[in-house]
């Protein structure tokens, strides 16, 4: 399967060097902008990719199975759109597009084209959320009262003294929402297999000005509300702060309650009873040729791709593969908490 990525960042640091991995897939091409080069890595590959300035160009010259949109998310919607009309399958970072009006319309086009678009919420498929996800549908606590998602990450210093580009930038859809709210909302309405009716959430900037930068961008977010079902939420998110805490997912049911503590260690308790470690699941192997950033991504990410290729070459569909219906309901969440 040919493979083509636009993106200079994630594309080639994590994306690239995990795809050329899977031995029925190969990067023929990547496109980025001017200030990109390729890793050093890719050309020690077997048949490096070709790299390209221009994502148009690209499209017209190679012939490709599948297209990795990992660009800035204002371009997403011309890049999947692009694609689609080529009838390139394609799988697209998060957010999925600039709002719920583009996601809207790249989701009729792919019906109409019958192209297979991906969102790219690896995170479903790292096993200790998997083991999370069958506990739940074993029923093993029952009826959901409550979910919530909380993250704090130490980057006071960091968010004063590095630059950030357009990712503090509200109007590229810079911040934190975009770059992990979009991920923990879609936790949230995969795990619990159930559909927001309420939301209200508060967007916020601790450090608006840092290394010569003014931001917009959001570096905080609170976000509470209420499913269908009647259970109810709350996801945080925090960076602009000297000290934290790493994430911990908590769901609480009429007959028990399951704790995910930085995605590492997994609890469960019945009614009344302590909360008790489970054993740890088999680990997937990590490749030690892989550098820090694709080493964390690589237990999820590579599950995902198998998925991936099985979807595009055959047609099987995994029921956790997070399809384009699940990116624009996604977008609609994101809409609401950001007032559109």
């Amino acid at each position: 399967m040919k493979v083509g990525i636009i993106g200079g960042g994630f594309g080639l640091s994590v994306q690239a060097p995990i795809i050329s991995m899977h031995p029925h897939m190969e990067v023929v091409a990547v496109s980025t902008m001017h200030r990109h080069q390729l890793p050093d890595e890719f050309f020690y590959w077997n048949n490096p990719p070709k790299h390209y300035r221009n994502w148009v160009k690209m499209l017209e010259v190679e012939e490709l199975d599948l297209l990795f949109v990992s660009s800035l998310p204002p371009n997403h919607y011309e890049m999947v759109k692009s694609a689609m009309q080529k009838r390139i399958h394609v799988v697209c970072e998060k957010p999925f597009t600039m709002n719920s009006k583009e996601s809207k319309q790249l989701l009729q086009l792919s019906k109409e084209s019958e192209v297979k678009v991906i969102i790219d919420f690896e995170w479903r498929f790292l096993p200790i959320r998997q083991k999370m996800k069958q506990m739940l549908k074993d029923d093993l606590i029952g009826k959901i009262l409550h979910f919530e998602h909380h993250v704090s990450i130490p980057q006071f210093h960091y968010l004063q003294t590095t630059k950030q580009g357009w990712q503090g930038e509200k109007d590229k859809f810079g911040g934190v929402l975009g770059a992990a709210g979009s991920h923990m909302i879609d936790c949230l309405t995969w795990l619990l297999q159930d559909d927001v009716q309420v939301v209200n959430g508060l967007l916020h900037t601790h450090i608006p000005n840092g290394a010569g930068e003014k931001r917009d961008a959001d570096d905080a977010f609170f976000i509470h509300g209420k499913m269908k079902s009647h259970s109810t939420f709350s996801i945080q998110f925090i960076s602009g702060v000297n000290h934290g805490f790493g994430s911990r997912i908590n769901i609480y049911g009429s007959r028990g309650t399951i704790s995910l503590i930085n995605n590492q260690q997994l609890r469960f308790g019945k009614a009344s009873d302590r909360l008790k470690k489970l054993d740890p699941l088999r680990q997937l192997k990590v490749p030690q040729h892989l550098s820090k950033e694709a080493s964390e991504y690589y237990p999820a990410f590579y599950p995902f791709l198998e998925k991936v290729y099985e979807f595009i070459a055959f047609n099987k569909m995994d029921n956790d593969l997070p399809l384009i219906e699940d990116g624009h309901r996604n977008q609609i969440i994101l809409d609401r908490i950001r007032g559109l």
